[in-house]
C-alpha cells in the first residue's frame, strides 16, 4: 500500500514575513474606506466609470477652490477633507497591488499593461490631490502650513506638488511649517509607493511568463 504523501503550499504572505500581518490587518479595513475594494472585479468598465466620478469630483474642487475657502473655513475643509478620503483610498489600491493583486482584474482587461496605465495615472492624481491640501492649508493654516514663498493660487501650489512629487527640487516654494513638511514628505512616500507597485507589477508579469 503506497504511502500518500501531500504537499502543502506555503501560506500566501509567507515571504513577507513580520510585516504581512500588519500589512493585512490594514488591507483588511478596506470595506470601510476604500470604495475601489467595492467594485466588482469582472468588470473594466466600472472602475472607469468611478475613476471618472473621482476626476470630475476633483476638477470642480479645482475650479470652485477659490470660491470654497473665500465663503468660510468649513467649507475650505472640504478641499482637504475630499483629497484626503482619496489618497487613502489610493493608498489601499497600491497595497493591494504590493500585497494581494486586487487590482489585477481578470475578464475585460488580462493584461498587465492596463494595470501599469492606471497606476501612473494614480500618480498624477495623488499629485493634483496634494496641491488641493496645501492650497487649501496655506490659506486655512498659514501657520503651521506655511511656504516661501507663499501659495497665492492653485497653479503655485500645483508647481509645488509635482517639483516635490517627481523629487526635482527646485527649492523655490519650499516648505517651511511643520505641516508642509510633513505633507511633502507623505507626498513624497506615495510616490515612491506608486513606482514599487509598477516594478512589483512588471516582475510578477516576467515570473509568470518565464514559467
Amino acid at each position: 500500500m503506497s504511502e500518500q504523501i501531500h504537499h502543502k503550499d506555503p501560506q500566501f504572505g509567507h515571504h513577507l514575513g513580520l510585516w504581512y500581518p500588519l500589512t493585512w490587518r490594514i488591507l483588511a479595513t478596506h470595506r470601510y474606506w476604500s470604495p475601489s475594494m467595492w467594485l466588482p472585479k469582472d468588470s473594466a468598465l466600472a472602475i472607469d466609470i468611478y475613476i471618472g466620478i473621482w476626476w470630475l469630483i476633483e476638477i470642480l474642487c479645482i475650479v470652485f477652490s477659490g470660491c470654497l475657502l473665500s465663503l468660510a473655513k468649513y467649507f475650505g475643509l472640504l478641499l482637504v477633507l475630499i483629497p484626503l478620503f482619496r489618497l487613502v483610498d489610493l493608498m489601499f489600491v497600491l497595497l493591494s497591488i504590493l500585497v494581494k493583486g486586487n487590482y489585477r482584474r481578470q475578464g475585460d482587461w488580462p493584461s498587465v499593461n492596463r494595470v501599469i496605465l492606471l497606476v501612473i495615472f494614480n500618480a498624477l492624481e495623488i499629485m493634483v490631490l496634494f496641491a488641493l491640501i496645501f492650497y487649501a492649508l496655506s490659506v486655512l493654516t498659514p501657520n503651521i502650513a506655511s511656504t516661501n514663498p507663499e501659495l497665492k493660487t492653485f497653479f503655485e501650489a500645483l508647481y509645488f506638488s509635482f517639483v516635490t512629487g517627481t523629487s526635482l527640487g527646485y527649492g523655490i516654494p519650499h516648505p517651511v511649517g511643520w505641516l508642509a513638511r510633513l505633507l511633502s514628505i507623505s507626498e513624497a512616500s506615495y510616490i515612491i509607493l506608486v513606482v514599487i507597485a509598477v516594478i512589483s507589477s512588471i516582475t510578477s508579469e516576467k515570473k509568470k511568463s518565464q514559467h
